[in-house]
């Protein structure tokens, strides 16, 4: 591996909010993100790429700015000088870095009212939830459970307090018999959620059913 390409490049140079100066032999790269798998070692450095040239992390230095300073030497042009990881660092990897930088951003503003939610967001169908996991880190699975829990618990309180209404209503009212019927079917409708809610639950599928989704759509599995 070579150090040098025998090209000329011309600096200082921007990617993306990124800027690369150049000192005598070394790059320095000016970056608002603390890049965390650029470390400094003494034996397997990690060859970073720049235009074609390869460069090995001597320091790290944190400014008074919030700006981190990467400051690169040529790669060693020595035969037993074997890289632990290669870096090409070029518009594609800063772009990727800035999407993973603002997702973990995201996820740590709306997450914990995300997790305060769950037992609603278990009800949604399946594959927004799997979406919301994905983009929130918010399970699932864990999502789906509390729902089912929370469903179970609002069912006994619905099934007491309308049975003790209609009980005493009955009598009173023509066509309350239809009504608890109605009820009755409803209730019905509502256990049979739970039970297949609670099925693709243990079939330990990636994103288990939504409330009813069972009627239309198959739970997103894993792979």
């Amino acid at each position: 591996m070579t150090g040098m390409q025998g090209k000329c490049f011309s600096y200082p140079q921007r990617i993306g909010e990124d800027r690369i100066l150049r000192k005598g032999k070394q790059l320095v790269v000016c970056s608002k993100v603390d890049m965390g798998e650029w470390k400094v070692r003494e034996i397997r450095k990690t060859v970073i790429y720049i235009n074609d040239e390869a460069w090995c992390l001597v320091a790290k230095q944190f400014s008074a700015k919030e700006e981190v300073r990467y400051i690169l030497d040529p790669w060693p042009d020595i035969a037993s000088e074997i890289p632990g990881r290669i870096i090409r660092y070029d518009e594609e990897y800063v772009s990727a870095r800035d999407n993973a930088v603002k997702k973990m951003r995201l996820e740590a503003r709306i997450g914990p009212f995300l997790y305060l939610m769950s037992p609603l967001i278990g009800f949604l169908p399946s594959r927004i939830k799997a979406k919301i996991e994905a983009n929130f880190g918010v399970s699932a699975r864990s999502a789906t459970l509390a729902s089912i829990i929370v469903e179970l618990l609002l069912c006994f309180i619905w099934v007491g307090a309308f049975l003790q209404i209609f009980a005493n209503l009955i009598m009173l009212i023509p066509g309350s018999a239809k009504l608890l019927l109605a009820l009755i079917v409803s209730v019905l409708i509502v256990f049979i959620d739970l039970v297949m809610r609670y099925n693709s639950y243990l079939r330990e599928d990636q994103s288990p059913l939504g409330m009813l989704e069972w009627v239309w759509r198959k739970p997103v599995r894993n792979c």
